[in-house]
């Protein structure tokens, strides 16, 4: 055993050796959770030492590394949901707009891909930009 080992490589090492020496098979494949407690141990230790101190290979520990790389499934973003002014506080229009009025289209969108979007009267403009505010800044 390597001197002065760090306890999380040293407990991690311990581990291995008691299923090397339990195993029924010189071929049984190497439980889940000690791959779990190696890839743990990634961001701390170089793949080197890692294979070295745990008797690993390093073909098969760069395997198990790039698969804890890969992105879990793409988190789905939720559907659209039209709210009607009322809902929102707004007061509910006539649906014929003043000739003077033409429709204001308003589209934000955060960081984390929501986005809000707005058609009202320009005389609304006022509630709309609080409510904007709002959306931008939780």
């Amino acid at each position: 055993m390597s001197a002065a080992l760090p306890d999380d490589l040293s407990r991690t090492r311990v581990l291995f050796e008691q299923w090397r020496a339990t195993r029924s098979s010189l071929h049984e494949k190497i439980p889940e959770p000690l791959w779990q407690a190696v890839v743990a141990l990634r961001d701390r230790y170089p793949v080197s030492q890692l294979c070295r101190e745990l008797h690993l290979s390093a073909g098969a520990l760069r395997a198990r590394l790039r698969e804890a790389d890969v992105p879990p499934a793409a988190i789905t973003t939720p559907e659209f949901v039209p709210l009607p002014l009322g809902a929102l506080g707004l007061p509910v229009a006539d649906r014929s707009l003043q000739p003077t009025e033409a429709p204001l289209r308003l589209v934000w969108e955060r960081s984390d891909g929501t986005r809000l979007q707005l058609l009202l009267p320009v005389s609304l403009w006022s509630r709309a930009e609080s409510l904007c505010q709002a959306f931008l800044h939780p």
